[in-house]
């Protein structure tokens, strides 16, 4: 029973989209047509498994950055011969953002540790560890963050959970944005934050404000901690109508234009820890005002946003295997072009627009199809994994019971190469 149960877990982790208490059928949103997006050019097998988080990319010496996140590893791929050239184990914790600074070639990685190290681009060695804010405290830990070039200055989220451990719920206090100087490798200041859970971050090109979506609610709604980086102080909060769980945030400065992307159940406490419920929500904020614009349904398990300000396009990316391409029409008016196809739990993606491509690393994941008739998929699939086992004797009458178990499917990691179709 015990190693059913196990099993039964990780299937439901990787692909089980409904609870019947908390879900209802047909969560993602129905497929759109897809022409005039984006083009699969090619696909490039990735080790390892289990979830990866950000990218990041060497244009010059076409070189892919991807953090393993799982594996706690950086990842290294050659975009020219299109294939892994490299592959760093044995980080101190999960590498979630990463940064690529060609001044000095050098991979700056956020570690779940609340710490960030630099990664030599010639040997891949880890070269300096920059220790943050709560650094030791296993129930804080870095996430997302942003990189100046002018100031060679990282911003890096440091969030806070009550018990990583247990729970997994964030804390409502102690969350900042720590300032990381990538010429001296040290910890140069730390900004409190007004709540626990700093998902999404924007920075002006300007380097003088920062946004940063907070999953925190506030009198109802969740909010923006917008951050004056001369003062190093927050100096508004912006309700985030519509958006109640952001985890991630784009910007389109030229036309004061602040995009979140919002997640609409909460992290714990739901099968899939809230990344299976569509719609998700793309939230348009004007940053001279604070206020909401439009609000759009997405795709679920919102983790990831880049403005490409050419195309006027927005790339959107959740966990349930798709990118949502959104069009800047003007600035008050914003439409979904359609979703593309990546790959299962294929979170986080990168566009490049010196490459006009799109790269989507795809981790090793598991397809199952549910039998037809199939009304409460954990409960059939907990019967027939019983049955396998002999827990549960088979029902002479029932016919073949086993059957979602025999479509049981393991598609490996990949890289996915799309190339920009205007």
């Amino acid at each position: 029973m015990k190693k059913s149960i196990v099993f039964l877990a990780i299937l439901v982790t990787v692909f089980v989209p409904v609870a019947r208490a908390q879900y209802t059928t047909g969560q993602q949103l129905p497929m759109t047509h897809m022409a005039g997006l984006l083009n699969l050019a090619e696909t490039i097998p990735l080790p390892g498994d289990g979830y990866m988080d950000h990218l990041a990319v060497d244009v010059k010496g076409q070189r892919l950055f991807i953090s393993g996140e799982a594996a706690k590893s950086l990842i290294v791929v050659d975009l020219r011969a299109g294939k892994v050239i490299h592959e760093t184990k044995g980080l101190a914790d999960m590498p979630k953002k990463s940064f690529y600074l060609p001044e000095s070639n050098e991979i700056w990685l956020e570690l779940a540790n609340a710490s960030a190290v630099a990664i030599s681009g010639t040997t891949y060695e880890v070269l300096k560890t920059v220790p943050l804010a709560g650094f030791g405290d296993p129930n804080r830990g870095a996430d997302n963050g942003a990189y100046d070039p002018a100031t060679h200055l990282i911003y890096a989220c440091v969030e806070v959970f009550e018990d990583f451990g247990g729970s997994g719920d964030h804390g409502s206090s102690n969350a900042s944005v720590d300032i990381v100087d990538t010429r001296t490798a040290k910890l140069v200041a730390s900004i409190k934050l007004p709540g626990g859970d700093p998902a999404g971050i924007a920075l002006e090109p300007s380097g003088k404000r920062l946004y940063v979506a907070m999953g925190d609610i506030v009198d109802g709604e969740s909010h923006v901690a917008v951050v004056d980086l001369e003062r190093r102080a927050v100096v508004a909060q912006w309700p985030i109508t519509g958006g109640p769980v952001p985890h991630t945030a784009g910007l389109d400065a030229a036309h004061h234009r602040l995009f979140v992307g919002s997640r609409t159940i909460a992290h714990t406490g739901n099968v899939g820890g809230g990344h299976q419920h569509e719609p998700g929500k793309l939230v348009v904020m004007d940053t001279q005002t604070g206020k909401v614009i439009q609000v759009l349904d997405s795709i679920a398990g919102a983790d990831d946003m880049q403005y490409d300000a050419p195309s006027g396009r927005i790339y959107f990316m959740g966990t349930t295997g798709t990118v949502a391409v959104f069009k800047e029409n003007d600035p008050n008016h914003f439409e979904l072009l359609g979703k593309v196809p990546t790959g299962a739990i294929s979170k986080t993606g990168l566009w490049v627009p010196e490459l006009k491509r799109f790269y989507s690393a795809v981790p090793r994941h598991y397809v199952i199809t549910a039998r037809h008739g199939t009304a409460d998929l954990q409960a059939d699939l907990l019967k027939e994994l019983n049955i396998a086992q002999g827990v549960t004797p088979k029902e002479k009458a029932a016919g073949w019971q086993t059957s979602m178990l025999s479509d049981l499917v393991i598609e490996e990691a990949h890289l996915m190469v799309f190339d920009y179709a205007p």
